[in-house]
């Protein structure tokens, strides 16, 4: 027993060592073609690591240009390609007119080595190729052609309409040469182009926001019930008058609307009205107004009124038209007034249509420029206890005190340096009819007994008329230096 156990050991020991030669064969069987391969990745890294200080790498690209495993030379050979040269075309009027680029690349093999290891390489442009180039199209002549009309808000029929733009036939130069610019950039490699694609565009189309705001602004503007109250009269603004107040930018002109309110002015206003005039011997006349007798516009306030009421968000709007002068003045003079009769040397004060004064009186010297003159005339102002100095038509001056003093406005707003005064020194003279033609006659004034003037004076006022007719001096020498109105049968 003790035998065969230790025969059995044995054995195995024998067994043994077997085994560990037999795992150590299997791993030298793969360590060969490991480090084999390991060798060869080394040579194929040094070979590579010598073979790419001279050639680009297998995925660089020059400008887009594949330039992988190419040396320097080559590579400038390949990418030189880029610079050949090639037409731009430009078609205008049936003909065409040819362009050669110039070379748009500096491609040299000293960027080259120094771009050897790069994998995108970007070359340098030629400093004077987008000069050049600028410069050959800058030089090409085109028809002047007609310019494109931008879309606009006009009157189109009486009513404010987007009119459409319209595109002309003016080359857009600048645009062409930026496109042809911008193609050659990016190599686009055909260089064709018809003018007319770059005609200059209208800068506003019809579909602009801006025309369509300004529209509904402006048929809002035109579509609005604008009506003025002239002293009880109504005016109702049309719908052309309305346009007519607005300007190309649809903005209210207040120059134009002023315009409008002037002339209205003249048409209602009472001091542009003819003044309706019947005297004591029943002969009714028509004389001019000298404008400061009766009612006139605010114009100024009337303008802000209605330039306010366009602008304003209400569609409908009454305006009270402010008024200067005095609304109960009408154009018939038939209460408060002077009458002055040149022809019978004859003065009449009327007072709420009654006569209350009847004096006689010696007016102007017979000559045209001492007369006193026909028209329609009002109150100035009145004075006491004033001096009139003036200087005669032989150039002697004179000084005159009175005691009542109301000097007259005549036609066009004319203040004559005449008026009706108190001339008692004169009273034996009274009554002549022949007066005036003497040294007695006065400088063109009205003169009057005291107790006349001052009944006269009292009832009077600023701006009462004083109505003044006759043909005394049409035939007195001279020439008259103050308007003259004789009035027309009315």
């Amino acid at each position: 027993m003790e035998n065969e156990e230790t025969v059995s050991r044995s054995a195995k020991n024998a067994r043994a060592p077997q085994k560990n030669n037999h795992s150590n064969k299997k791993k030298n069987r793969w360590l060969v073609p490991i480090v084999g391969l390991l060798i060869s990745l080394s040579l194929v890294f040094t070979v590579g690591l010598f073979y790419f200080q001279s050639h680009f790498f297998i995925t660089a690209k020059a400008n887009g240009v594949d330039i992988g495993f190419l040396n320097v030379k080559d590579a400038k050979k390949k990418l030189e390609e880029l610079n050949k040269s090639e037409p731009v075309v430009i078609k205008a009027d049936g003909k065409e007119e040819t362009i050669e680029l110039p070379e748009k690349y500096e491609i040299t093999e000293e960027y080259l080595k120094q771009s050897i290891s790069d994998r995108s390489i970007k070359l340098p442009i030629n400093e004077d190729y987008k000069t050049e180039l600028k410069n050959k199209l800058g030089a090409l002549a085109f028809a002047e052609g007609t310019p494109s009309q931008d879309a606009k808000v006009e009157k189109v029929d009486g009513t404010y309409q987007i009119v459409p733009e319209q595109l002309g036939t003016t080359v857009d130069k600048e645009a062409l040469i930026a496109q042809v610019l911008k193609d050659v950039d990016a190599n686009k490699g055909t260089y064709v182009y018809d003018v007319k694609d770059f005609y200059q565009k209208p800068a506003v189309t019809k579909e602009d926001k801006g025309l369509q705001d300004k529209l509904a602004v402006l048929s809002k503007k035109e579509n609005k019930s604008i009506t003025l109250d002239i002293n009880g009269e109504k005016l109702t603004l049309t719908k052309e008058e309305l346009q007519s107040f607005i300007n190309e930018s649809g903005d209210v002109d207040p120059n134009k609307v002023y315009a409008w309110v002037e002339q209205t002015n003249q048409k209602y206003g009472s001091i542009f009205k003819p003044i309706i005039f019947t005297n004591v011997h029943g002969v009714t006349t028509k004389y001019k107004n000298n404008g400061s007798y009766g009612w006139d516009i605010n114009m100024p306030q009337t303008r802000d009124l209605i330039v306010q009421a366009i602008n304003s968000e209400k569609e409908t709007e009454e305006i009270t038209v402010p008024i200067d002068g005095d609304v109960t003045q009408s154009t018939t003079v038939n209460k408060d007034y002077v009458e002055i009769d040149l022809n019978d040397q004859k003065m009449y004060f009327f007072k709420n249509g009654a006569k209350v004064v009847e004096t006689d009186v010696i007016t102007g010297r017979y000559n045209k420029g001492t007369a006193t003159v026909p028209g329609f005339h009002t109150i100035l102002y009145k004075d006491t206890d004033t001096k009139l100095e003036g200087e005669m038509l032989d150039g002697s001056d004179y000084s005159v005190p009175v005691k009542y003093w109301m000097p007259l406005m005549s036609y066009g707003g004319v203040v004559t340096q005449i008026g009706i005064h108190d001339a008692d020194y004169k009273a034996e003279y009274f009554g002549n009819k022949e007066a005036y033609k003497t040294n007695f006659g006065s400088n063109g004034c009205i003169n009057t007994p005291g107790d006349a003037v001052a009944q006269i004076f009292n009832g009077a006022y600023a701006g009462m008329p004083v109505i003044i007719y006759g043909h005394i001096y049409d035939d007195a020498p001279g020439e008259f230096d103050k308007p003259v109105d004789y009035g027309e049968p009315a």
